[in-house]
C-alpha cells in the first residue's frame, strides 16, 4: 500500500462534463424539492432487515425447531444480514442515511452489530476504494492475494487458471474473514501506512476492535452454544451458514460493478490519473440490472454503482432517478457509461475477467 496522497487526478481535464453533471443532480434535488437522503422509507427498510435479522436469532435459540430448520433459519439469518449492510449500513457509513450526523453514526454502528469495524470499513472503502477504485496498490477491494488475481500487476501463480471455478467458494468466507483475523490486520496495516490519522491512536483503535469484537462474539457465539441443545460442530455449521450467505452476497453484488470487462484499471504515471476524477469513477464502475427493482431494493442500489461512485453521499433511494441524468450527460459528452442490461449478463462477465487474469501473463517481446 503506498501512502494516501500519492495518486493525484487531473481534474483540470473534462471540467464540464463534472460541473454539468453536478449541476443537474443539484438541480433535479432543489426542482422537486426533494432531499437528498433516505428518508422514511430508509427507515423502514433498516427496521425490517433488523427485525429479520433479530427473529432468525431469537427463533433458534427458541430451541423449538430440528436442526434442519434450524439450518435454514441460519441461511435467513444471513441474508438479512446482508440486507442489513446493503440496505442502511452503507448509506449511514457514507453519511447519506440521515442528515443527522448523530443518526448515521448510529445507523452505521450495524457493521459492528454484524462482526466488522466500522472505521476499517470507512476506511477501505470510503477513501481508499471510493477515492482510488480499481487502481492496483490502492483499492484493497481489488487487491490480489496468493490464492487469486484480481489485476494484472499481480503475481501469477498456475492454480489461478481455476480461480474462475473457487472463487465462488471463496466469496462466501468474506465476512468470516472480517470477525476473525482481517479486521486485526487491517487495521495494523492502515496504522503504519498513515490512514489513521493524527488525532486517532492504534492502541485505542485495537481496544475499540477488541471490544466491538468480544460482544459480537459473546451473542453470537457464547449465548447460543450455552442455550443451544445441540452438538458444537452443529452449532459451527450454522454460524458458518450465516457468514456464508451473507459474505457471497457482499462480494457478488460489488465485483458485479466493477471486476468485469467494461471497466478499467488504470495505472497511475508518475503518480498521476490524467483523467477528471469523475470520468475515473465511470471508467472503472458499472451497473447491472437497472429495471429489476426487486434486486434494487434489496442490495440498496448498489447495482446503480455508478450513480452511487459519483455521488456517494446521496441515498441509494434516488439512484435509479439519477441514472436518467448520468446517462443524459455521458451521452451530450461522450463520456462511456458502463451497463449490464440484468445480473446475469454481468455475472457472465465477472467470470471471463476471472478467466483472463487466471491465465499466465504474456511474454514481453523485445
Amino acid at each position: 500500500m503506498i501512502s494516501s496522497n500519492s495518486v493525484k487526478f487531473n481534474n483540470k481535464a473534462q471540467k464540464e462534463f463534472a460541473t454539468t453533471l453536478k449541476q443537474r443532480v443539484d438541480d433535479f434535488f432543489s426542482t422537486n424539492n426533494r432531499s437528498k437522503y433516505g428518508g422514511f422509507g430508509l427507515i423502514l427498510k433498516a427496521v425490517l432487515f433488523t427485525a429479520m435479522y433479530l427473529a432468525g436469532y431469537f427463533l433458534i435459540l427458541s430451541n423449538q425447531f430440528n436442526i434442519y430448520i434450524m439450518w435454514a433459519i441460519a441461511a435467513f439469518m444471513g441474508i438479512s444480514a446482508a440486507g442489513i449492510g446493503m440496505a442502511y449500513m452503507h448509506d449511514a457509513n457514507h453519511g447519506a442515511f440521515s442528515k443527522n450526523k448523530f443518526v448515521n453514526r448510529l445507523f452505521g454502528l450495524s457493521i459492528e452489530f454484524l462482526g466488522a469495524r466500522s472505521l476499517n470499513w470507512k476506511i477501505q472503502h470510503n477513501v481508499l476504494h471510493h477515492t482510488y477504485t480499481n487502481i492496483e496498490d490502492m483499492d484493497e477491494d481489488i487487491s490480489s492475494r496468493p490464492l487469486y488475481r484480481f489485476t494484472k500487476g499481480a503475481k501469477h501463480h498456475k492454480f489461478h487458471r481455476f480461480q474462475h471455478v473457487y472463487m465462488f467458494f471463496l466469496y462466501g468466507l468474506m465476512t468470516f474473514a472480517w470477525i476473525t483475523t482481517a479486521d486485526f490486520a487491517q487495521l495494523k496495516r492502515f496504522h503504519k501506512d498513515g490512514f489513521l490519522g493524527k488525532n486517532r491512536k492504534y492502541g485505542i483503535e485495537l481496544l475499540k476492535l477488541t471490544i466491538a469484537k468480544m460482544l459480537y462474539y459473546g451473542y453470537m457465539v457464547v449465548i447460543p452454544f450455552l442455550v443451544l441443545d445441540i452438538a458444537w460442530w452443529q452449532f459451527l455449521i450454522g454460524f458458518l451458514t450465516i457468514h456464508y450467505f451473507t459474505g457471497y452476497i457482499l462480494a457478488i453484488t460489488f465485483q458485479l460493478a466493477h471486476l468485469v470487462e467494461k471497466t478499467d484499471f488504470p495505472i497511475p504515471v508518475d503518480n498521476m490519473i490524467d483523467e477528471n476524477w469523475f470520468v475515473h469513477q465511470l471508467a472503472t464502475t458499472a451497473d447491472f440490472a437497472q429495471n429489476n427493482k426487486l434486486l434494487t431494493w434489496y442490495v440498496g442500489g448498489l447495482n446503480f454503482q455508478v450513480e452511487h461512485h459519483l455521488f456517494p453521499h446521496i441515498s441509494h433511494v434516488h439512484y435509479p432517478a439519477l441514472s436518467k441524468i448520468v446517462k443524459q450527460t455521458t451521452d451530450e459528452f461522450g463520456v462511456r457509461y458502463n451497463v449490464y442490461k440484468n445480473m446475469s449478463e454481468a455475472l457472465g462477465s465477472h467470470i471471463r475477467m476471472l478467466i483472463r487474469l487466471g491465465k499466465a501473463p504474456e511474454p514481453i517481446k523485445a
